[in-house]
């Protein structure tokens, strides 16, 4: 026996000799990397991706089966982009275990893992294919044991195109101790993680001991120790600490909490938050209930403004099927400034079974105080919930309310409330009446809600009145609001919440008092569908403006306003205040924004379509009727076409269209059948009349500011039927317009006027020291009735043409006036001169020389103009001075000539004009100055633009009147004394011709008459006024003989 045992020793011995012999010799003559180009062909024709093995394959196989991997990559299905990938692998497990099921491994080693995983929009991933599409056999669990898991520096990257969202775990570490089914094991992991939906950037810190026994289904956390670091959605210096330990049997529905405690801090919108919860302790299981009183801390912290909220869960005892508690007590206080508000709720005396849950009442109070006011109230209600069917009810909540305000009419309100609410959980549903009564307001509703995920919500809300001047007092006049600051480009708004909201309900209200203004008869349907919310009808009577119409919301994530408002009259002057006369100022400094383009980005959030609808607008004295605006507005255009009204006697149809908003281009069209322009110039009338005087000149230069031209391109067309401004009257006006980048044209600039037409153009470059030309040509105008309508003297007749040319530079009125060049031209045909008889001042220097004769004064009645056939004159403008040496005057009686200059820069006049009478004396009189045949008085017109000046040639005049040989003609002593002012001695011939004697040859004494003594005393007297010289004498006698 004991030989057969020896043999069967040696046997076994031997075959296990073999088995490691075999063993052995693999071990050594087996070489892993030599099938790497099979495998990964292999994979290519399998999984058509390609498998990329960078390091060498090591692999153990007693008595632990193992591989150490290098770098692994493999890619997308049918791509080159890489799907994982991994730098280092290291695992090995013990074969005989395997034997009995049982997975026992050494630690396993990972570095640098990385996976991009995605979901397609079908919902399909990126794996699919990976995965075997047989079913599998459920299989015997196996029961493994690792000695740790050690994984560095790795990553896994989520992208779902579904829901268009991108999720990323970076920097991952994870160190375990032993992992075994049903053992606890410690973990300690760190890792980065980022989200877009929501908005997620953080550091996680984690550890603790874990015990999990998926076959009895008991879960257990011991020492749990997180901290969470970053920012979520706008949440900024986020941090989360989290602690406690937790022991789960969900389906024997047995929890404990023990020792939980959560702290959250961060910044918002630059307010400190902070959430605290501490729950000490909450065991559940069947036959026990137990809590210790758990309290939560909430704060919010921004400047002067701070809200504090704590909620506290008092004990609780007893078992699931019947259990008590102190209730849960609330407390917030909020302040701002030196306005404070607090409240506090209460749930008492709270009694549960499995099935119900009732409370003594729930209680509330609350205080606030904004500025002088103080409100005041409290509210109580029974409460009663069926937790089986979570069926809860608050039969009638009934509280009181007192507001005290200096500003209410009779310094204090009083007034109730009562809410009745009825909430069914599993049938989502949920529905309260509401009433409050304060001073003379009533207001009754209800609301009705049903879904809790996506409410679909009915309401009906009904006033017979509302006095806001009785609950809030009559608004006070606050100075104006501050300009916003600048938040950056314009966004609209997203409203995809709407979408979520199913809304139907009706507002009823018979009258709203607020200030001085009344809505009354305010009846509103409101809808929501999930693609829009609308307000239709909207009805309303605002003071006496009937207001009808319909307001709506669509496109929720760039939301599409859409809107038709009909009101049958405004009286504006009822809402807005008299301007204040305008104080006496210098310009504004510019400001450093001054020269910033002209920015309408904010209507880049602007999408809307709609119309409105006047009957009747007073404004001021405006009154305009028939109004109509539609206006659409996509975000890159808006348009107001058509714009029409009638304002006053003018109909007005107009479009406006404005593009490229960061630098707005406008676009218009204008059509007026008439328009009197001039009842809309303000005119100030207050001011005393004054007599008029020459204005003084001072040294004072006005700057020309046209730096708004270079914010402004526009291009468009105005055309006006009939148009009076400043008393001009005008007809067939149509003006160009074309600006861009600080060049403005504004062609054509044409019309017709008086008989006449003009057309033209004006060119304005504003890109630096501004540059102006303007030309215009009018033909055929009559001048007297231009005059008279312009300037209310019509001192010049005719009709004809003028032409202008000119252009000038410079950024001040004076610089502009210096800087004029160009040329102007004037002809006038059958025309008169009014205000001044050339003719007639000709006949009274022929009824002077009549005088000296002996002869009457002719007696003709002759109107006080001069007639002429034509009138030409040009003009050469240089530096802005303005020269003419061409004037041709042409009347039956007389020839004119001149030439002189106009300095329009110093505002100065130096031109003489040479009147000549001619030969053919026809018309006028002008038999009677055959004798003045060829006479010409020369005229000197000089001074100011305000107070201009004329004078005449007086040695001109008497070289005329000696060539003449009309003092021939007088005769006597007369005749010598006119040639004496003429030629011979000046004080003989004055005192000749005035009727006097020629001068003594000597002088008696001063102070005596010929042949008499003086006196031996004289009496004081008052110092006699100088004597005229000789010279003036003559020049003044020379004035009254000429009639000058």
């Amino acid at each position: 026996m004991n030989k057969y045992v020896k043999y069967a020793l040696i046997a076994v011995a031997s075959v296990v000799l073999v088995v490691v012999a075999l063993v052995a010799v693999v071990a050594v003559t087996f070489n892993p990397n030599d099938y790497k180009p099979m495998i990964v062909k292999l994979v290519q024709d399998k999984k058509q991706r390609t498998l990329n093995i960078e390091g060498d394959i090591k692999l153990a196989f007693w008595p632990k089966i193992g591989a150490d991997l290098g770098r692994i990559s493999i890619s997308e299905h049918n791509s080159d982009k890489q799907f994982a990938s991994v730098n280092g692998l290291k695992v090995s497990l013990a074969l005989l275990p395997l034997l009995a099921k049982q997975l026992v491994v050494d630690t396993v080693y990972v570095d640098g893992a990385q996976a991009n995983i995605v979901r397609n929009e079908d919902g399909s991933f990126n794996f699919d294919d990976l995965l075997s599409k047989e079913e599998e056999e459920p299989s015997e669990q196996i029961k493994f044991d690792v000695e740790g898991i050690v994984i560095s520096d790795s990553a896994v990257s989520f992208k779902d195109l579904q829901a268009k969202a991108e999720y990323s775990i970076s920097k991952f570490n994870l160190k375990t101790g032993e992992v075994a089914l049903a053992k606890p094991f410690d973990l300690s992991t760190n890792f980065s993680v980022a989200a877009s939906q929501p908005k997620v950037l953080a550091d996680v810190k984690l550890k603790g001991n874990f015990m999990a026994d998926p076959e009895q289904q008991h879960f257990v956390v011991q020492g749990l120790d997180a901290l969470v670091t970053g920012a979520v959605d706008d949440i900024q210096d986020l941090q989360v600490k989290l602690s406690g330990n937790v022991d789960a049997k969900p389906q024997e529905l047995e929890f404990i909490v023990d020792r939980i405690q959560l702290a959250v801090a961060g910044k918002r919108d630059g307010a400190s938050i902070k959430a605290d919860l501490d729950a000490p302790q909450l065991v559940m299981r069947k036959d026990q209930l137990l809590g210790k009183e758990a309290t939560l801390n909430l704060s919010q912290q921004k400047d002067k403004q701070s809200v504090t909220a704590k909620v506290v869960l008092a004990d609780i005892a007893g078992t699931p099927a019947q259990f008590t508690s102190g209730g849960i007590r609330a407390e917030v206080n909020a302040v701002q400034g030196e306005d404070t508000v607090q409240a506090k709720l209460t749930l008492a005396d709270v009694k549960g079974t499995q099935t119900t849950l009732q409370s003594s009442g729930v209680n509330g109070e609350f205080t606030a105080k904004q500025g002088a006011r103080n409100v005041a109230g409290k509210f109580s209600a029974p409460f009663n919930g069926n937790l089986e069917q979570l069926v809860f009810d608050i039969p009638k909540l009934a509280g009181t309310l007192n507001i005290k305000d200096p500003a209410l009419p009779k310094g204090a309100l009083a007034g109730d409330f009562a809410v009745k609410l009825h909430a069914d959980v599993k049938q989502q549903r949920a529905d309260t009446q509401f009433t409050l009564n304060v001073d003379s307001t009533r207001l009754q509703g209800d609301v009705d809600v049903a879904g809790f995920a996506t409410p679909a919500i009915k309401f009906n809300l009904n006033a017979d009145k509302l006095d806001l001047n009785a609950l809030l007092g009559k608004p006070s006049k606050t100075a104006a609001a501050a300009p916003a600051k600048d938040s950056g480009p314009a966004k609209a708004p997203d409203l995809s919440a709407l979408s979520q909201l199913q809304l139907d309900g009706k507002v009823n209200m018979g009258s709203i008092l607020y200030d001085q203004y009344r809505i009354s008869n305010l009846a509103l349907a409101v809808k929501a569908d999930g693609s829009k919310l609308s307000i239709n009808p909207i009805s309303l009577k605002l003071d006496d403006s009937q207001i009808k119409g319909m307001l709506a919301i669509s496109q929720f994530a760039k939301p599409l306003y859409s809107f038709d408002i009909e009101i049958d009259k405004i009286d504006a002057n009822r809402y807005v205040s008299a301007a204040p006369a305008a104080a006496e100022s210098k310009p504004a400094a510019k400001t450093a924004g001054d020269d910033k383009p002209l920015d309408l980005s904010a209507l880049k959030a602007l999408n809307a379509n709609g119309s409105l609808r006047i009957g009747s607008l007073k404004y001021g004295e405006i009154q305009s009727s028939n109004i109509r605006i539609d206006l659409k507005a996509d975000g890159e255009k808006l348009s107001l076409n058509p714009l029409a009204a009638k304002v006053d006697d003018s109909q007005i149809n107009a479009n406006l269209g404005i593009t490229r908003y960061a630098n707005p281009v406008f676009n218009f069209n204008v059509n007026i059948d008439k328009l009197d322009a001039d009842r809309y110039i303000t005119k100030d009338s207050s001011a005393p009349a004054k007599t008029a005087k020459p204005a003084a000149k001072t040294a004072e230069d006005t700057p020309i500011d046209l730096s708004a031209l270079k914010k402004f391109n526009a291009s468009g067309e105005a055309n006006i039927g009939a148009l009076k401004l400043a008393n001009v009257k005008t007809s067939n006006v149509k003006v160009g317009l074309n600006a861009a980048d600080g060049v403005v044209n504004v062609s054509p600039f044409a019309a017709n006027l008086y008989q006449g037409s003009m057309a033209g153009n004006l060119k304005v470059d504003a890109r630096s020291t501004p540059v102006i030309s303007f030309k215009q040509d009018m033909q055929g105008i009559t001048i007297g009735p231009l005059l008279a309508d312009a300037i209310n003297n019509d001192m010049l007749d005719g009709k004809g043409s003028l032409k202008l040319d000119v252009s000038t530079q410079g950024a001040s009125v004076n610089a502009l006036k210096q800087a004029l060049n160009g040329t102007a031209a004037l002809n006038l045909a059958d025309g008169a001169v009014k205000g001044i008889d050339i003719a007639g001042t000709l006949r009274g220097v022929k009824n002077k020389l009549n005088v000296l004769k002996g002869q009457d004064t002719l007696g003709a009645d002759q109107s006080k103009k001069t007639d002429f056939s034509e009138m030409k004159a040009s003009f050469n403008i240089k530096n802005g001075v303005a020269h003419n040496d061409d004037l041709s005057m042409k009347a039956p009686l007389f020839r004119i000539t001149g030439a002189g200059d106009i300095d329009i820069g110093k505002e100065t006049i130096n031109y003489l004009a040479k009147p000549t009478v001619v030969s053919s004396l026809k018309g006028q009189g002008g038999d009677d100055l055959a004798a003045l045949n060829g006479l010409t008085i020369p005229v000197k017109l000089t001074g100011t633009f305000s107070a201009p000046k004329y004078g005449m040639d007086f040695a001109a005049v008497g070289s005329a009147f000696a060539k003449s040989q009309l003092i021939d003609k007088v005769g006597g002593d007369k005749a010598e004394a006119v040639k004496g002012l003429l030629g011979g001695s000046k004080e003989d011939a004055l005192k000749s011709l005035i009727g006097g004697k020629k001068a003594a040859p000597a002088a008696a004494p001063a102070g005596t008459e010929s042949g008499t003594p003086a006196p031996t005393e004289a009496a004081p007297a008052e110092p006699a006024p100088a004597p005229a010289t000789p010279e003036d004498q003559v020049k003044k006698k020379l004035n009254n003989i000429l009639g000058f």
